[in-house]
């Protein structure tokens, strides 16, 4: 799944990461469960509830004992407190789910292995069984 998007400004490269995020969990659960995905981005989905931390994700599905938490970020935001703490309370989440949990970064494609290392390093420190995927586009 290969985008190209150019000249943009940064909220409008944010839309297109969550778009991106978006289609990958769709693609994940399905044309059928897809009704159950929330987002963040105004599309006539439900909005996605906060966790406990008080953060609220991009994207958000589960169904059956089957999460996937979605976030986007572009490469200015990757590494700030405040992403970085979102990461922390995202996995969180996904530690405590009582089936299969997912949590996808979607980031400008150049900054992919940079998130896939933060978001091991995180695992480390919240273990459960959950994966981590951070996805990449060009943008």
């Amino acid at each position: 799944m290969k985008l190209m998007v150019t000249d943009m400004g940064e909220s409008n490269k944010h839309k297109v990461l969550v778009e991106y995020a978006l289609r990958f969990i769709k693609d994940s659960v399905g044309e059928d469960l897809s009704y159950f995905i929330e987002t963040d981005i105004n599309d006539g989905r439900p909005l996605p509830q906060l966790t406990m931390e008080g953060y609220r994700p991009d994207v958000f599905f589960e169904y059956n004992g089957v999460m996937f938490i979605g976030e986007a970020k572009t490469s200015d935001d990757i590494l700030r407190e405040h992403s970085i703490n979102q990461y922390y309370s995202y996995l969180k989440k996904c530690s405590l789910n009582q089936g299969h949990a997912t949590f996808v970064l979607a980031v400008p494609l150049e900054d992919r292995a940079r998130a896939n290392n933060i978001l091991v390093k995180i695992k480390k420190e919240i273990p459960g069984d959950y994966e981590v995927k951070a996805i990449g586009m060009i943008v």
